[in-house]
């Protein structure tokens, strides 16, 4: 199964793109701070119409994602999540944006704001000058925390309540505390 045309000219107009559902149906986040307690998760996706790039990744002096983000480190614009995850279904798109924390998570409002203004103008520039007819139906924020043990068994419902994921926002994310290499299905984050 290939992405689809306009998918796949989205995933080409980035350089720091990881995994797509036409060869995986995984995607691993790794955290590449040394002194992270949290370092990997993995989100199974399934096959599908899909893309992750890991904008965190592309904002170093290698592999620059935009020269709009190599400015100072007292912008808030400089900032990237982990990675986000793009799916599309004919041509709405869904973005989900992840950031790996360890401990008690803070600070990535900011993150998460510049990450998705990046992937807004990424997707109205394809419009623009090329007649993308792809358009973002929904945007998800989670956060993905913990990583120093094994979490304690506790009753909790297996998908949290849709009201609780569906009205995220960068700075009133999803979170969700996991074990270090955690496994996790993408319908979980979504509800």
């Amino acid at each position: 199964m290939a992405l689809s045309p306009y998918l796949q000219r989205l995933r080409d107009s980035l350089s720091c793109c990881t995994y797509n559902g036409a060869q995986h149906t995984d995607v691993l986040i790794e955290e590449s701070d040394a002194l992270a307690k949290l370092k990997k998760a993995k989100i199974q996706t399934g096959a599908g119409d899909w893309f992750a790039f890991c904008p965190d990744k592309g904002r170093g002096e290698k592999a620059l994602m935009s020269p709009l983000l190599a400015c100072g480190r007292e912008h808030d614009h400089h900032r990237a999540c982990d990675c986000v995850i793009v799916l599309c279904r004919g041509q709405s798109l869904t973005i989900v944006y992840v950031d790996l924390k360890s401990g008690n998570p803070s600070g990535y409002a900011g993150q998460f704001k510049s990450t998705r203004q990046f992937v807004r103008y990424a997707i109205e520039l394809l419009k623009e000058f090329y007649a993308s007819p792809l358009e973002v139906e929904r945007e998800q924020y989670v956060i993905l925390y913990g990583g120093e043990k094994p979490l304690p068994i506790r009753k909790t419902v297996t998908a949290p309540k849709l009201e609780k994921i569906s009205r995220t926002q960068p700075d009133r994310a999803y979170k969700r505390e996991i074990p270090n290499g955690a496994r996790l299905y993408l319908r979980e984050l979504l509800g």
